[in-house]
């Protein structure tokens, strides 16, 4: 599987207080298979299953705070 990294500065906090990462979905295709994995304090990853939505161009992923991670994807 294909991956990008983000980082917990990649997310922005909406009106609500929610953090959003978003992703255009040229870089994760529409319909994939899409896993979110943050990463823990010794370095291994962990799946989370956060909130997502598609809006215009991008898959928005939503979470009660920021953190660094990684998003796994079908090529």
């Amino acid at each position: 599987m294909a991956h990008k990294i983000f980082s917990r500065e990649d997310f922005r906090k909406d009106e609500t207080g929610i953090y959003i990462l978003e992703v255009p979905k040229e870089i994760v295709g529409i319909g994939a298979n899409l896993i979110i994995e943050r990463q823990t304090a010794d370095g291994t990853y962990e799946i989370v299953q956060a909130d997502m939505h598609r809006h215009n161009e991008s898959i928005l992923i939503k979470w009660s705070e920021p953190f660094n991670g990684r998003l796994l994807y079908d090529e």
